[in-house]
């Protein structure tokens, strides 16, 4: 049997895969595309194709990968912005680039919302507290607000507006009724039933979230690359998109034309939304600070506990405590979503007085509490573990409370230690990323502390070089935290040799 030769890019348009493919090509593609992408490869297998294997990312992270040398035969991107960045760069072949698939924006709120929207004029006269956005430099993010800057109304609308990390994050927003109603893809709002959609941004007036494909600079299979590419825009695979709530490619998608209307990819984040660093730096300073107060008097006593008490259930006591320090961040974020949110009891109590916690300072405040807190303690108990009891004892046998005894002995003598393990929280807290961003969102001014603001910047191709300010200061304040940590625990320790010794 001869060498396979790959069948032309007319047959594939057609839907017809070659016959003999056996070669598996690796996609790094666009994470809103994670559900569709494997069906449109399974079609291709039942056409004849080879095996396709998937990489999904966030495109502003996958785009430099691909530079960095990852394996890839084809890259799909979520707009077309990070994709001719690519190309300038020559990570992928320029003349190979081509529309994949469509989407459309569509606004959407929780199920059950009374009088919803019906176009985009009347969004900015709904009585909405919150509008969630993806974040402005994710493609959703800034498509939705060209749609909102189309439709006249982002000047009254974005005071309102909270930012997600991903269209997915936005949505889960809206499902649980956290947010009055929020713009993801059409694609997102079809497969959540817990939101209605209450219209679609419809017009050539409006951004056209396109999915732009092409084969990488390094592809190890460049024609069977080419194949599967013109197959994803054939029929077989238009018929798998729009199940799914996507839209052809489209006969008259030009890439290269550039961005679509309205949208503005000329600066980054920095430029685009105003970003002063010194902000973010000041935020992550005021939510350590507040985080590592808050803690103070429930992890001393915790920590004192879990070192001078043995009591029945003492073990779980101590997993629970320490749950935050292994759990990922991401799903801590979620379980103080769940209790926290406005569809708890304890949360919905607490919005009524007055005290929301969600996309709040409070909340980014609590988030970088809760993951510290189990640091907080160790570093605690630890020193009353060292604490000489018997400075106690003596106190005690000269009739002095138990109470008096703590607050006259036992913690001065910690006291240097307590101050470790609040240093060593707040360095926690200044790094704290996943829980914050479920909880408090990514609020410029509000909530956006330096992770969150890094994570932004790197959302956007000319953000890149904007970060290293953001990062200098984290590993700065970081460093200089854990430096006064060592310095404080040799503190203590000498203290604690000198009391022996006497």
């Amino acid at each position: 049997m001869g060498p396979a030769v790959p069948a032309t890019p007319t047959e594939l348009g057609s839907g017809q895969a070659p016959q003999e493919g056996p070669e598996e090509l690796v996609v790094l593609a666009a994470s809103s595309l994670q559900d569709v992408l494997p069906m449109v490869a399974r079609a291709w297998r039942t056409a004849g194709g080879g095996p396709v294997r998937f990489s999904f990312d966030a495109t502003s992270r996958l785009a430099p990968q691909i530079l960095r040398g990852a394996p890839a035969d084809v890259f799909v991107s979520a707009d077309d912005v990070w994709m001719r960045w690519l190309e300038e760069r020559g990570g992928v072949e320029g003349a190979s680039i081509r529309p994949v698939a469509t989407n459309q924006l569509v606004f959407v709120v929780p199920r059950g919302t009374s009088d919803p929207p019906e176009d985009p004029g009347s969004i900015a006269g709904a009585d909405f507290s919150r509008i969630a956005l993806a974040g402005e430099n994710v493609p959703a993010g800034r498509y939705a607000r060209a749609a909102l800057e189309s439709s006249g109304v982002w000047s009254s609308v974005e005071p309102r507006v909270v930012r997600g990390g991903s269209v997915r994050g936005t949505l889960e927003w809206v499902a649980r009724a956290e947010v009055d109603g929020g713009i993801v893809y059409r694609s997102d709002a079809l497969a959540e039933n817990r939101v209605t959609l209450a219209f679609a941004f419809e017009g050539a007036d409006y951004p056209a979230p396109t999915y732009p494909g092409a084969v990488t600079a390094r592809a190890e299979h460049r024609e069977a690359a080419e194949a599967f590419l013109d197959f994803m825009g054939g029929a077989a695979a238009a018929a798998v998109f729009s199940a799914l709530g996507f839209g052809p490619a489209g006969e008259g998608t030009d890439m290269t034309q550039g961005p679509s209307p309205g949208l503005d990819t000329s600066s980054g984040l920095a430029g685009s939304s105003g970003l002063d660093p010194w902000s973010a730096v000041r935020l992550s300073l005021i939510v350590a600070f507040s985080a590592v107060l808050l803690g103070l008097v429930p992890a001393v006593a915790m920590g004192w506990v879990l070192a001078r008490r043995d009591f029945f259930g003492k073990s779980f006591v101590s997993m629970i405590v320490m749950a935050p320090l292994v759990v990922p961040p991401v799903v801590t974020g979620f379980l103080l979503l769940s209790v926290l949110g406005r569809e708890s009891a304890l949360g919905g109590m607490l919005a009524a007085i007055g005290l929301p916690i969600p996309f709040t300072l409070l909340g980014a405040t609590l988030a970088a509490l809760v993951v510290g807190f189990p640091l907080y303690v160790m570093a605690i108990r630890a020193v009353f573990d060292t604490v000489d009891r018997r400075f106690e004892e003596v106190s005690w046998t000269l009739g002095v409370p138990k109470a008096p005894t703590f607050r006259r002995i036992s913690l001065p003598l910690a006291l240097p230690g307590i101050a470790a393990g609040a240093v060593l929280a707040f360095a926690r807290a200044l790094g704290e990323f996943g829980a914050t961003v479920v909880l408090a969102g990514n609020m410029e001014g509000e909530t956006r502390t330096i992770a969150l603001a890094v994570y932004s910047l790197l959302e956007s191709p000319s953000g890149q070089g904007a970060t290293w300010i953001l990062v200098a200061a984290s590993v700065i304040l970081s460093l200089g935290a854990l430096l006064g940590f060592e310095g404080l625990s040799r503190w203590q320790r000498r203290r604690m040799e000198d009391h022996h010794g006497r």
